[in-house]
């Protein structure tokens, strides 16, 4: 299977997934949620789906984690493959540790600029 495959169904799954959670999950409110990367195993039967959230991630990716069922059931009818995926949806806390991480460092230039006066 080549990766332009593996990209290509990623991208399906990426926007899929986007509208499913949007307009066909009734009783779960996730809230603002952006699906930042998808990552597809090679034969196609397994993908990662790297979520973040505007509020509560903890709380939301735990409610979007109960819906994989059904997202993967909706999802079987939109793909045109084979096989649907299972699916596992994965915190991406990246742009948390890049904040954290930001602050740490205007602190420490703070901290270096009040040590030269």
């Amino acid at each position: 299977m080549s990766s332009n495959s593996k990209e290509r169904l990623a991208a399906e799954i990426s926007k899929d997934i986007k509208e499913i959670v949007q307009f066909e999950i009734k009783n779960e409110s996730i809230g603002f949620m952006t699906i930042t990367d998808v990552v597809v195993s090679s034969d196609h039967s397994y993908a990662k789906v790297f979520v973040s959230f505007f509020n509560n991630p903890e709380k939301n990716i735990d409610k979007l984690n109960r819906t994989k069922g059904f997202v993967r059931s909706a999802l079987s009818k939109r793909l045109k493959t084979r096989r649907v995926p299972e699916i596992e949806f994965v915190l991406d806390d990246s742009f948390l540790k890049f904040q954290k991480l930001d602050s740490a460092l205007k602190k420490d230039e703070e901290d270096i600029e009040k040590f030269k006066k």
